[in-house]
């Protein structure tokens, strides 16, 4: 069966991402044009790969031209005997990049954005709450350290000895 090695620039994260093929549970033919199907379908993975949520689009024989939201995934043909790439090691560096040009990609596959996730907006209100996750005046975590608080307590109690009463 053939195996295939997708490829993207991740701007998020300032490095070149790839995925076998081989991954893709759902990905049976062996045929490239199956490809936006069978990413659709693992999310999970996609997810991982892509640092967020993407719509795949139909392969194409050329990226087209750079549209807002819409990201271009590189196909290139792998050796079915090769070890999986990815396995453990996302990260491939200079490996990566020799390949990208020692080899030319047979298609390319849009990789769109969905209308929520380009949301400035969305995005904004996400990354101040991640700058600032620990926020006292917040009711679930003035909970959550209400629960601290309570078990510290009942392991202090446990801690104490126990002191027998004196009869008299």
């Amino acid at each position: 069966m053939m195996r295939y090695l997708l490829i993207f620039h991740s701007d998020f994260a300032g490095q070149w991402r790839c995925l076998d093929s081989a991954r893709l549970g759902r990905f049976t033919s062996g045929q490239a044009a199956d490809l936006p199907g069978a990413l659709n379908e693992a999310h999970g993975l996609a997810l991982g790969w892509m640092l967020g949520r993407r719509v795949f689009g139909p392969l194409c024989r050329a990226a087209g031209a750079a549209t807002e939201g819409v990201e271009w995934i590189r196909v290139h043909a792998l050796d079915s005997g090769q070890a999986v790439i990815g396995l453990g090691n996302e990260y491939h560096g200079a490996w990566l990049e020799m390949f990208m040009q020692q080899s030319e990609p047979l298609g390319w596959i849009a990789a769109q954005r969905p209308a929520a996730a380009r949301s400035a907006g969305a995005l904004a209100a996400l990354e101040a709450r991640a700058g600032d996750p620990l926020r006292a005046t917040d009711e679930a975590c003035r909970q959550t350290m209400e629960q601290m608080r309570t078990q510290q307590d009942a392991a202090r109690e446990q801690r104490r000895p126990k002191v027998a009463a004196q009869s008299t």
